[in-house]
């Protein structure tokens, strides 16, 4: 696959260089020597969730699980709309009549409550409120799409960046998966000899062929999951026919998914989690035998995807 299209045969594609992409709590880019790169190095609890409140933190975490929800998303709704309940005193309306932990209005939470199946709600009480925004953002296309939900809990288009800004500092973004389950590298990053790949300068050398990403052989209709967290930018047939996804991590951080089924489980727009199935391994575009072409990219030049990815499973 190529950023512009995704062209290969046998096991092969091709393209570009590198600046080594970490993620680190968030997605971060570092530049240096690809021998110095320990593991990948992930928290458990980023240091701004210590700003959550213990009894909080409990019930974003319970809310988000029972409706298959990012946590952080969940806990960055709670801390734009109310800092997690410190915010107000009491449980008086604001001035749009919007109230208690999570800034409901009243026929809303009545509605978020019967979604979230509670009985007797309380709009004051943090259990029932949080319960009711989980229920209220899975409605509304939660986690396939986070930036419809949360538009839709507050229709402000400051509103969905300014969340999902707090959900990375709590973590959202941190968790790195691998995009096949069961497959074997059939190609490696790099220069190579297959003769298809086209030719490429990387780190001051010039090579007649070279492979911008790894190739991971699979039967075809393997399922194939987003790596981490991000927005699809793109998704569907590129002109040499391959169909191909791609998803963008943070500023100029992409990863790029080739030669899928024209079947695509997500579309352009979409916000994914890592291990959301986006597609399945196909032979769609130059290629000779079913693999996905995997590729990472940091401002504009390839990076080893082995270098950022978890081990193998």
């Amino acid at each position: 696959m190529r950023r512009a299209g995704c062209g290969c045969a046998a096991t092969g594609c091709a393209v570009p260089l590198v600046c080594i992409l970490i993620l680190f709590g968030a997605v971060g880019i570092l530049t240096g020597r690809w021998a110095a790169l320990a593991a990948v190095d992930v928290p458990d609890a980023p240091p701004a969730v210590a700003d959550i409140p213990a009894a909080y933190l409990v019930l974003y975490r319970d809310a988000a699980a029972r409706f298959g929800l990012d946590w952080p998303v969940l806990a960055a709704v709670g801390k734009v709309e109310t800092n997690h309940g410190r915010n107000r005193n009491g449980c008086d309306p604001n001035s749009a009549g919007a109230r208690g932990p999570m800034q409901f209005l009243e026929p809303t939470f009545v509605h978020a409550a019967k979604l979230a199946g509670l009985t007797d709600p309380d709009i004051c009480d943090p259990a029932d409120a949080i319960l009711a925004a989980a229920a209220y953002l899975k409605s509304n296309g939660a986690p396939a799409d986070w930036q419809r939900a949360l538009f839709r809990y507050n229709p402000a288009d400051w509103y969905p960046p300014l969340v999902m800004g707090w959900a990375e500092r709590y973590g959202y973004g941190a968790r790195l998966v691998w995009p096949v389950e069961g497959g074997w590298i059939s190609q490696g990053f790099g220069p190579t000899s297959f003769a298809l790949e086209p030719a490429r300068c990387f780190e001051g050398k010039c090579y007649p062929h070279f492979h911008d990403g790894i190739d991971i052989a699979a039967p075809i209709g393997t399922p194939v999951r987003a790596v981490a967290a991000g927005r699809v930018t793109i998704a569907g047939r590129m002109s040499d026919g391959g169909v191909v996804v791609q998803i963008e991590h943070a500023p100029d951080v992409f990863s790029g998914y080739g030669h899928l089924q024209p079947d695509l489980r997500v579309r352009v727009g979409q916000s994914v989690s890592a291990g959301d199935p986006i597609g399945s391994i196909g032979m769609t575009g130059n290629t000779t035998g079913p693999h996905l072409h995997f590729e990472i990219y940091a401002s504009g030049e390839p990076v080893d995807p082995l270098l950022v990815l978890p081990p193998m499973p």
